[in-house]
């Protein structure tokens, strides 16, 4: 019993000391000169970075970002799994928050949705456009000179993160091409910022870039307590948006790439990870091929890609490897019902 014991204890020391921090990303800091403060920001690389050294990466903007890196890159990590990837490998950028009532918000305004006054927490509002021009033309730039980065460059955010994704589709400078707005705190400033909004999206003919809206059953809202005016309020407007663009492409406008998604069994905050994971299926819908036989073919993917690239105004391809293992598969089960040639006419047409 006692050499059992000694025993066990030799392994659990020896688990302890080969034991090592997980670094899964790196920590940078810099001036801003447009906020005139010191910002700091978080960067994953894919495994991919370092293994395939002539490759650019497409970037995912995080904001909240140190609150929601290891779940966005545990979500992309997840998406890349199987045969067939629905999203190419990205460099996640997590911007990490100083004043977020500040930054996040399009006004200034110290009033609740109810009228009533809304405390100190409000007295720094209104610096939503100030901090997009820092993202865009601060923060961009530099890891566009740090890193192998290439189009679309994606932006998701949450709640009044959320709000300032929305306010980032409305500017139209193509800054970023797909967009995640979570749950926007739509609320903010009610109803002055939420009609100016509507106001924007509906007028304007064609936006650059492709925005998924989530919507959660959030029962609360600042100023009402337990109601579902937050709710309702981005129910209405999503609907406003859609019914707007369908209406636009009937008078022939350019396609506006907008959709929107209720999730009736989340709230505020579970809604994250199903929003962050379903969003990117949508913007990257396209990139995964399907291997149902009856449809599986050269043209099938190269339309694919095409809309895709349309969308996004980029050069992605399905990856090399990917189709590399596929022919493999193809070889050794001939049950996929796809052919060897099938397989090299991809590699052919991408990589000849």
């Amino acid at each position: 019993m006692k050499k059992l014991l000694s025993t066990l204890i030799a392994m659990l020391s020896f688990t302890t000391a080969q034991a090592q921090p997980v670094n899964y990303a790196s920590s940078h800091t810099h001036h801003s000169s447009v906020l005139n403060e010191e910002r700091q920001y978080s960067v994953y690389l894919p495994k991919e970075y370092d293994s395939q050294t002539g490759q650019h990466f497409p970037v995912l903007y995080l904001l909240d970002g140190e609150q929601h890196l290891l779940e966005v890159a545990g979500i992309t990590d997840s998406l890349r799994g199987g045969l067939m990837p629905a999203l190419p490998a990205m460099i996640i950028v997590a911007i990490h928050n100083t004043d977020r009532m500040r930054d996040y918000t399009p006004s200034h305004t110290q009033t609740l949705p109810n009228g009533q006054p809304a405390g100190k927490a409000y007295a720094t509002t209104g610096g939503g456009d100030k901090f997009l021009t820092y993202l865009i033309r601060e923060l961009r730039q530099e890891i566009e000179q740090q890193f192998r980065t290439t189009r679309p460059a994606l932006l998701v955010g949450h709640s009044l993160g959320g709000l300032l994704a929305l306010d980032a589709f409305t500017q139209d400078n193509d800054a970023f091409q797909g967009i995640i707005s979570i749950d926007a705190s739509l609320w903010f400033d009610f109803p002055r910022h939420s009609e100016q909004l509507t106001q924007r999206l509906k007028q304007k003919p064609h936006f650059p870039s492709s925005l998924f809206i989530a919507i959660a059953n959030n029962p609360y809202t600042p100023g009402f307590g337990r109601s579902e005016f937050h709710r309702d309020q981005l129910l209405k407007f999503a609907d406003q948006i859609l019914q707007a663009s369908e209406q636009k492409q009937r008078q022939t406008a350019p396609e506006r790439d907008i959709t929107s998604r209720y999730y009736a069994e989340e709230d505020h905050h579970s809604v994250y990870h199903l929003a962050v994971y379903h969003g990117l299926q949508w913007l990257f819908r396209g990139y995964r091929l399907d291997l149902n036989p009856t449809t599986f073919s050269l043209e099938r993917v190269s339309a694919n890609y095409q809309s895709l690239n349309q969308r996004f105004g980029s050069s992605l391809k399905p990856e090399r490897n990917r189709l590399q293992a596929l022919e493999h598969k193809a070889r050794l089960w001939p049950q996929m019902d796809i052919s060897v040639q099938q397989t090299q006419a991809l590699l052919q047409h991408y990589y000849r």
